[in-house]
Parts: C-alpha cells; structure tokens; sequence
C-alpha cells in the first residue's frame, strides 16, 4: 500500500492480523532502492510485523535536500529521522549496509526503540561494493558513485534469490558520494548502548563488501552484539539467507522488548492494571 510519511514516499505492508505494536522502518543498502527490501519486507510483514519502507530517493535533490552526490551521512540520517517521526509511533528500524549504518545512529533518537543493522558498511574502511578506480574519480569530481559491475556485482547478489538477479541489477541506482566519504573517513561517533535503544548487527560470515572482522571490531567499539550468518555473504535481505537474518532478528527483538512488542487493545489494558 502506498502512503505519505510528510513529505516522503513510502510503501506500507499491513499484515492480517497484526501481531506486533512497533513498525519496522526498513533501510537500503548503497546503490539499492526500498524495492530491493521487497523480501525483507514480505517476510516481516508475513510473521504479523507492519512494514514501512520509506523511499528517501524520492526527495533527495528536493525542498532544500543536498543532491544525490552532496549528501553527507549525518543528512541522510536527517532524512531517515523525518521518515520515522512521521509515522506517529515510536518504530523499530531495520536497515542493509549503508542503511544498517543509519539505522544504528537512529537508535539514539527518542523515536526509535531497537535498531538492526544488517551487513552494514564498517566506518573507517574502503569496502570493494564502491572503492574502485571509476569511483575514486567520480569522488574527486564531485559525481554521484556508479553501482558495482562485472565480478563486484555477481559477489554483490550471489546470495539473493535466482530468479531475482536480473531485477536486482537492474534496478540499481547512482550511490551518495559525499556519505560514503564519511563512512570512509569515520566521521561519526555512536552513543554508548546506555544512553540509546537497543542495537543489533547481523553480518555475514563470507561477506566481502562488510569483512566480518571489521565488521565484529565496529560492534566491539559500539557495544552492539553481532550475529553471525555462516556461509553466507552480503544480500542477507533474501535468498536462503534470509530465514536465518529474520530468526536472529526476532530473537533479539523479543529479549529487548519484551512484553512492549505485543499487541494490547485498550481493554486488555484495563484488565492488567
């Protein structure tokens, strides 16, 4: 279901019957669009979660938001936030390497109650997903990143289902230049986990783009458990991998929320106190 978060896109999955009472705000990673989170989404919204995928592209370039190639991190984040408040509830966000990033410092805004980043980019490394001599030249003249080709691409979507390759691909986008600059350089610091929401970081064990021992050391720094996903790379969002990133998910989700997660109508209220 289409609907507005203010001025931003987004595409809403309501499920029959609602389990849960947070929504999960989702995230894409660099070069992908909340359509590549359709799996994801179709999953949570599956197990009773209502799903909110915001599309930030829609409004980056417009009503005073840098461009594509100027918008820095703490921007982005901005804009995420603007998505998130709009929805009226506090939310929980689940966001894919770039995305995952921006998740975890959302977890420091009263709006969010839990964050999970999924494969996300780790600060202060040059991940092979964009760090190419095409791009190195598109950042010295100020121009948008191109996604990754030949064998960075197959590495990018050999987890992702089969069938949904081609469109994957296809559907890539330009990626945010100035961002990525400041994932580059670690131009950014994370609040310590008790003074924000809970954070999880789940990674891949053979994942390429997000090493996990770079990715295990941010954890480290940031006081965030990290999951685990054995034998598998970077598209964690679908394919086979998926099942296994929604279980860590939700195990984590329901130790840190507990009781807060299920969904009581007022009378239900009435009859606890």
């Amino acid at each position: 279901m289409e609907t507005q978060l203010g001025r931003i896109p987004a595409q809403t999955e309501l499920p029959d019957p609602l389990k849960f009472a947070s929504p999960i705000v989702v995230l894409p990673e660099l070069f992908t669009t909340a359509r590549h989170l359709a799996s994801l989404v179709g999953y949570l919204s599956s197990i009773g979660w209502e799903v909110v995928a915001p599309d930030l592209y829609a409004v980056i370039g417009k009503d005073g938001t840098p461009p594509l190639e100027k918008i820095n991190f703490d921007a982005l984040v901005d804009l995420a936030s603007e998505a998130v408040g709009a929805i009226g509830r506090a939310a929980i966000v689940i966001g894919h390497g770039l995305g995952g990033l921006v998740a975890l410092k959302l977890a420091e805004r009263a709006s969010v109650k839990a964050a999970v980043a999924i494969g996300p980019l780790a600060p202060g490394f040059r991940s092979r997903l964009f760090w190419n001599l095409g791009n190195r030249i598109r950042m010295w003249q100020g121009r948008a990143l191109a996604p990754p080709s030949r064998r960075m691409l197959f590495e990018f979507v050999a987890d992702a289902d089969v069938h949904a390759r081609a469109q994957i691909i296809k559907s890539l986008r330009e990626g945010m230049t100035t961002a990525i600059q400041d994932v580059v350089k670690g131009h950014f610091e994370f609040t310590a986990p008790d003074k924000c929401a809970s954070r999880l970081i789940v990674a891949g064990e053979s994942d390429i783009f997000a090493p996990y021992d770079r990715v295990d050391a941010f954890a480290l720094r940031i006081g965030a458990p990290i999951a685990k996903i054995r034998g598998y790379g970077h598209w964690l969002i679908g394919g086979r991998a998926l099942e296994r990133t929604i279980h860590e998910t939700q195990r984590f989700l329901v130790r840190s929320l507990g009781r807060e997660l299920l969904l009581l109508f007022p009378e239900e209220w009435k009859s606890e106190e």
